[in-house]
């Protein structure tokens, strides 16, 4: 990628010495301190942060404890009425085992529906069988296939497959094909689900677990245990955890005594390993006074596991600091808000709410999908020093996140994700107290009158936890999917700008659509395409538009009822409340649809929208451009908390509140040739790596591979005149081509110095239900069950 742009731009070529000088983009260049490294406000004990303060008493047995109980099918089959289902083929018992053979093709059976499974439990399943025949045996659960050969015919084997699902229980049944061929007689003689198990070294200790896709910073012992803490109760103190058990066998009795006296605040007896309970006790009357607390546990069976997630002590003394709360909309793009001037008034409280807050009419992504945007967001640091190519990549050790940062300085920090993209699978989850993935959004989730949409049943999580934590400072990231493909928007939304009598027709033009030769954020189509398939092109726009338009709205409503929430817990007042959108959407306005493919204007170009009527007293529209890199620092400033380390972009606090700034370098965005993008398929863009450069006069595009691609290798657009970068202008301009390639070629070079501070990055384990979700949201390619 940097060869051929240096080849285009030698004469502005950067020195190694001239690299290191364009770090002009980092405000600190040295590494971040560590985060547990700054002392936290006195308003907040964090228990866990601090177990090398307690005197721990607890058994000295190590353990792996199972979550769960092991499911065994083996006495049903000795019944006349099998429980499992029959696919394919014919089915008997004999002996105790049950026999399957092939009929017209291979013999296929499925688990019980009265029996269904949360795989979330489970490690592996171990199936004792004979075949007399056949290469293989596969199970499938969901998308997720695994096969193994089979052993030396008419011989029993014990065939084990390994399972990594983290999905709702009874959404995957398990299916079996005991062997490939169409008349081999098999015998099974059990099928069994092994229980997952979590090791536990040490007497006490800390880990991060979770539980049905709930992640939380936890404190392990070993039963029977004591942690005593000496601590000083602030003034309205209260103490707040979670606690759970790691055996379903081994119940745990919790509680959290003054010591010496042994006077009980909080008793509870857990038995269920899938789930947190929540529970906190009042200290006030304790206040100002220091006082011993006894964390303990007991348990029938010695060396039962108790858990401790997230115990804190906290005040209701004043705040100097304001909560913080990161909505972010994926997929939003401002020209299609009343906010920014939309015909349709698609985003009514958006709009008040920008007349009484801050608005940045010119912002932009670091890049066109959540993949590489919300991690550049979030720890503000470009793509390409983040690296993030693939979809299992994560961020780098070195990078630091907002929630990290954050949490250091006093902050409960939680997460709140439905694009698995911005969570555990970009390394996104440090830092964080509490992570709810998308399941946990997603049970909330209700098909008939959601659809596709997920901001109502984020509410739905997000509410409980909002009451259970208003006394507390903390930092919310959640993130929704409306308006992102495929453009399914409730009825009544839906019926504000489309014609419902159209949907079901746009619903199977666009399953049409999605080709497996593609990778992007739904279908990403060319108007040729449309018409090889015999759609309207211009048809299925105007029916796609008038669809994004509808949840567009549907999230508009979903965030008033949240900000209606912050009033009614009398906390809106103290919340720095920030909107945003990580890119945009493309409908044909550059030859194709859906995002991540390009760097032009409709992909990122974003929202971002700051109301504080505290920090931000006087409403202000800020024509400067500025880039998400920008609100990172922007919000720590607001917070009085300094932008120490490696942070490449820069406050914007300065325009927000009326006041002269001067941008440090150029604001850039990037793509990477993208690996995933099939063989064979037509959108060009995948083809090559892009560069954008932009100010407020000039937007720069470069793409280092073009011609592999059939494309232009420089574009040049006049913003003053044309914002929707329909007239390339590079032949007119070349010397501002030169001078805007030779700051592009600094840039990289600075980039990758950044790249070596910061190391290498790691890979995340993509489940089958992670995989899925990235196919409902169109950035896999196949069939998707949503």
């Amino acid at each position: 990628m940097v060869a051929a742009l240096e080849r285009a731009s030698r004469a502005g070529r950067a020195t190694a010495a001239g690299a290191l000088l364009l770090l002009w983009a980092l405000p600190g260049c040295r590494r971040p301190a560590p985060p547990g490294g700054v002392p936290e406000p006195a308003a907040i004990y964090r228990f866990d942060d601090r177990l090398a303060e307690a005197s721990v008493s607890a058994a000295n047995t190590p353990s792996a404890a199972r979550v769960t109980d092991p499911v065994i099918w083996k006495d049903f089959f000795t019944e006349r009425d099998v429980p499992w289902i029959l696919l394919r083929g014919r089915m008997g018992l004999r002996r105790g085992d049950l026999i399957l053979q092939g009929d017209e093709g291979t013999p296929v059976i499925l688990s019980p529906k009265e029996t269904p499974i949360d795989w979330g439990l489970y490690e592996s399943v171990l199936i004792r069988m004979m075949a007399e025949g056949g290469e293989e045996v596969k199970i499938r659960i969901g998308e997720l296939e695994l096969r193994q050969k089979l052993g030396p015919p008419g011989e029993y084997q014990v065939y084990r497959f390994d399972v990594n699902l983290e999905v709702p229980k009874g959404s995957r049944p398990l299916a079996i094909m005991p062997t490939d061929s169409p008349t081999a007689l098999v015998a099974i003689d059990f099928i069994e689900l092994v229980p997952r198990k979590t090791s536990f070294p040490a007497p006490a200790g800390r880990l991060k677990l979770g539980k049905q896709d709930e992640y939380r910073e936890a404190l392990y012992v070993h039963c029977p245990s004591s942690l005593i803490y000496e601590v000083r109760v602030p003034p309205g103190g209260r103490l707040r955890c979670g606690l759970g058990v790691a055996d379903k066998r081994q119940p745990v009795t919790f509680r959290i005594t003054l010591h010496p006296e042994g006077r009980e605040l909080l008793v509870r007896t857990l038995s269920d390993p899938a789930q947190w309970e929540d529970v906190e006790a009042d200290l006030g009357a304790y206040a100002g006074r220091t006082v011993k607390l006894a964390f303990q546990t007991s348990a029938d069976q010695p060396g039962a596991v108790g858990l401790w997630a997230n115990p804190l002590l906290t005040g209701s003394g004043p705040r100097s600091r304001p909560n913080i709360l990161i909505y972010l909309i994926c997929s939003l793009r401002p020209d299609h808000t009343s906010l920014h001037g939309y015909p349709r008034d698609t985003t009514p409280f958006l709009k008040k709410l920008g007349a009484a807050g801050v608005v940045f009419e010119d912002a932009h992504a670091q890049a066109p999908w959540t993949k590489a945007s919300v991690p550049s967001l979030l720890t503000s640091l470009d793509p390409y020093a983040l690296h993030i190519v693939q979809d299992a990549d994560t961020i780098p050790k070195g990078a630091v996140t907002m929630a990290e940062r954050l949490r250091a300085q006093g902050y409960v920090t939680a997460g709140f994700l439905t694009n698995p993209f911005a969570g555990r699978a970009s390394g996104l989850d440090r830092g964080f107290d509490y992570l709810m993935e998308y399941p946990v959004i997603h049970r909330q989730r209700i098909e008939e009158t959601d659809r596709a949409t997920d901001s109502a049943a984020l509410n739905r999580v997000l509410f409980p936890w909002l009451e259970r934590h208003r006394d507390e400072p903390f930092f919310l990231y959640a993130h929704a999917t409306d308006p992102h493909a495929p453009y399914r928007p409730p009825a009544e939304f839906e019926a504000r700008f489309a014609d419902p009598a159209e949907t079901a027709r746009f619903n199977r033009d666009y399953a049409r659509l999605r080709d497996r030769r593609q990778y992007g954020g739904g279908a990403t189509v060319s108007p040729a395409h449309c018409r090889a398939l015999g759609i309207d092109p211009a048809r299925f726009i105007r029916q796609a538009v008038d669809r994004y338009d509808a949840e567009i709205a549907h999230n508009d409503h979903s965030l008033e009822r949240l900000v209606d929430k912050l009033g009614r817990l009398g906390i809106l007042d103290q919340t720095l409340l920030v909107v945003v959108s990580d890119h945009g959407e493309e409908f044909h306005e550059h030859g194709f649809t859906a995002h991540g493919h390009s760097l032009y204007q409709e992909l990122i170009h974003v929202l971002w929208l700051m109301y504080s009527p505290r920090l931000l007293p006087a409403a202000r529209r800020v024509a400067e451009p500025v880039q998400l890199l920008d609100l990172m620092p922007t919000v720590l400033e607001l917070a009085g908390i300094p932008a120490e380390g490696l942070v490449q972009g820069q406050s914007v606090l300065p325009p927000a509140r009326g006041l002269p700034f001067q941008r440090r370098g150029a604001i850039m965005a990037c793509r990477f040739p993208h690996p995933s993008a099939r063989p064979g398929g037509f959108v060009p863009e995948y083809r090559t790596g892009a560069f954008a450069r932009i100010d407020s006069h000039w937007k720069l595009i470069y793409r280092d591979q073009a011609e592999k691609a059939g494309m232009k290798r420089i574009e040049l657009y006049d913003r003053r005149t044309d914002r929707r970068e329909a007239q390339d202008v590079a032949a007119r301009h070349p010397d501002v081509v030169a001078r805007l390639m030779a700051d592009l070629s600094q840039w990289i070079e600075a980039q990758k110095q950044v790249r070596k501070l910061l190391g290498p990055g790691g890979k995340a384990t993509l489940d089958a239900q992670t995989l899925e979700r990235l196919r409902s949201l169109g950035y896999l390619g196949g069939k998707s069950s949503r």
